[in-house]
């Protein structure tokens, strides 16, 4: 639990923070998502609802909060409270009175609990009504990823692991938060709506281009669509170039409709590349050339040797990147085509150094694979990476530093190494690395 603060009453919460917002004109009917959140909010204490910019989760999730509050309108114990987060609440003691002003207009007894003080004693009280109460409170906690501090996230980890069966929790986010996510989900407390259940098919987005005046025949949404995949954000700035367009140009901007449109850049600048820090940025300009590419291609691309961690920070992020099986990954086409035009902007000629580094490598790796036939067994990833570091004359401890290995650890690599490749000695091993196209 959050460790004791100074006493700080601080200001009511903002009644606009405490409602869903509206959006411009009527809301897109998304049964199929509101199901979801229904059977989540029923079984779960937590539901995570989790994705990239764009993809509609505040839109989805205050339409349907809006319907259920409506539904509920007899009931009050069926409604859902709504907390928009900032960055101003990233501290405990606002968190936990915005968790007891949301409670509260559900459940008018709340009002009673005393959020000014510590944190600690209103949030175990509030666990206290709720045990006691019948039917669900719901409480959906929007753009979760503004929280931050350790202590905060601990104060909403408590409530978590000790929620009531009134309590439900949705946690909509950008990030995954470093909440006990992996112990949630093998308790079965923890459901996960992620980007692809938040993608738009061919009926919602009929019905979301059509909110923006915009008709296109079954053939042509069916590949805006595929282009965009479901992006719900792409789907509405594909919108603004399609108005007013004659009917014959409709499918040729379609088409042509790519990460680079002028709006697509404009949106995804703002709202995803200006919040990276530089490193990420220059990973992701630089694996942005491969349309594929597992951990192994991508530090033998960029020069990363920590880009497996890498990989995993920014599939936690949400940063517009998706696993292609057990061991690849993939960047969304809108945000990669983005990026490819970022790099050659900035760094003209580049592109193409990338990719020849990328062609060395498979060839590499397809070499290493080859090796039975030539009576030595098949080299692993970290094997192949030992020889690449032998091949500059690194010392062990230096390869296990840049590896981040320890010393011992090499030691058995580079056995292993010599075993498979029949060598007895460092230059042994290069030469016969280099024999076989391996270097």
């Amino acid at each position: 639990m959050a460790a004791p603060l100074p006493a700080d009453p601080g200001p009511a919460p903002a009644v606009t923070k405490l409602r869903p917002p509206r959006s411009h004109g009527d809301p897109i009917a998304r049964p199929r998502l509101d199901a979801l959140l229904d059977a989540a909010t029923r079984d779960h204490a937590v539901t995570l609802v989790s994705a990239p910019a764009g993809y509609g989760k505040t839109t989805a999730l205050a339409t349907w909060a809006r319907s259920r509050s409506r539904d509920a309108a007899a009931e009050p114990t069926g409604r859902v409270a709504w907390v928009a987060l900032d960055e101003r609440d990233d501290e405990p003691r606002a968190l936990v009175r915005l968790l007891v002003a949301a409670i509260a207009t559900l459940d008018p007894r709340a009002r009673a609990i005393g959020a000014e003080g510590e944190p600690d004693p209103a949030l175990a009280a509030l666990v206290n009504l709720l045990d006691a109460a019948d039917g669900a409170r719901v409480v959906v906690l929007d753009d979760l990823h503004a929280l931050a501090r350790e202590d905060t996230l601990d104060a909403l980890r408590w409530l978590g692991d000790h929620a009531p069966p009134a309590l439900r929790l949705v946690l909509a986010t950008r990030v995954d938060p470093a909440l006990p996510l992996a112990r949630w989900r093998l308790q079965g407390a923890l459901a996960e709506l992620r980007a692809d259940a938040l993608r738009f098919d061919l009926d919602e987005a009929r019905s979301l281009l059509a909110s923006m005046g915009v008709a296109l025949e079954p053939q042509v949404l069916g590949v805006l669509v595929a282009r965009t995949e479901g992006w719900g954000a792409g789907l509405q700035l594909a919108a603004l170039g399609l108005r007013g367009r004659q009917r014959g140009g409709l499918r040729d901007f379609v088409e042509r409709f790519t990460g680079r449109d002028r709006h697509v850049l404009a949106y995804l600048t703002e709202e995803v590349l200006q919040r990276l820090d530089p490193a990420t940025h220059d990973f992701l300009l630089m694996v942005s050339v491969l349309d594929a590419f597992d951990a192994a291609t991508a530090a033998a691309v960029t020069g990363r040797h920590d880009a497996a961690e890498l990989l995993t920070g920014l599939g936690r992020a949400n940063l517009f990147l998706s696993r292609v099986g057990d061991a690849s990954f993939r960047l969304h086409p809108f945000f990669r085509d983005l990026l490819r035009g970022r790099l050659d902007d900035l760094r003209p000629g580049l592109a193409d150094a990338l990719r020849a580094r990328a062609a060395r490598h498979q060839q590499g790796v397809a070499a290493a694979a080859q090796l039975a036939g030539g009576g030595a067994e098949d080299l692993s990833q970290r094997e192949l990476e030992a020889l690449r570091w032998l091949a500059t004359g690194a010392s062990n401890k230096a390869i296990a530093r840049r590896m981040g290995l320890s010393p011992n650890t090499v030691k058995t690599h580079l056995r292993r190494l010599f075993d498979k490749l029949e060598v007895r000695s460092r230059t042994e091993a290069v030469a016969r690395g280099r024999a076989l196209d391996l270097l």
